[in-house]
């Protein structure tokens, strides 16, 4: 019993961040270090429902698919959902994904282009970071072609680059810093699930914890 004790310990120790252990109220989705993951979002659409909720999340991350697609399901659930890149070393070439979803901010081709980047957009196989971004950018521009006009390939990728790495860059930071360790993670309110679960997720969505 001592020993699953000292195991349990440690997980939880693994787990929660460090802030989580030291502060006097329990940490939520509308807790400081969280509201300001939600604040840096740039790429925001909306459901039909009355809760705000923010996901962070990667393109190629398998899971944060299935959450994506949940959420297209059900969207009577949320009102306005706010998306948090946090690029993984594993899906080289999913910053891009992320520049081009924060680059069709507030346009009428955003919610094509999510929805695109979360269902058909395939793993780059290369290795080098250059060529798994040309890779990524190249299966857009077969779905939005508009995406090339007045300009070449290599000029675009330079300017999704020059206007949104740096911001990319910066809602990683955040998420490090907050303790994530990967992706999805679901802000519903005040209940922040990290990982994806169709029963925890609509639970959580069901239940309408808005922050104060």
């Amino acid at each position: 019993m001592r020993k699953y004790f000292f195991l349990t310990s440690l997980a939880l120790a693994l787990i929660i961040p460090s802030f989580a252990l030291a502060a006097d109220k329990p940490v939520t989705g509308c807790s400081p270090q969280y509201a300001a993951i939600t604040d840096s979002a740039k790429v925001i659409f909306e459901g039909t429902g009355d809760l705000d909720i923010t996901v962070i999340t990667d393109p190629l991350c398998w899971h944060c698919r299935l959450g994506h697609k949940l959420l297209n399901e059900y969207p009577k659930l949320y009102g306005k959902v706010r998306m948090v890149f946090f690029p993984r070393t594993q899906f080289i070439g999913s910053d891009m994904a992320a520049w081009i979803l924060e680059d069709a901010a507030g346009t009428d081709s955003l919610k094509d282009k999510v929805d695109f980047a979360y269902k058909h957009l395939r793993q780059p196989t290369t290795e080098d970071i250059t060529e798994a971004r040309m890779v990524v950018l190249s299966q857009f521009l077969v779905f939005f072609p508009e995406m090339l006009e007045g300009t070449s390939m290599e000029e675009l990728y330079l300017r999704l680059q020059n206007d949104h790495e740096a911001h990319v860059l910066e809602t990683a930071r955040l998420c490090e810093e907050a303790g994530l360790a990967g992706t999805p993670v679901l802000f519903a309110g005040k209940v922040v699930l990290v990982g994806y679960g169709a029963g925890p997720w609509i639970k959580a969505l069901e239940e309408k914890q808005a922050c104060d």
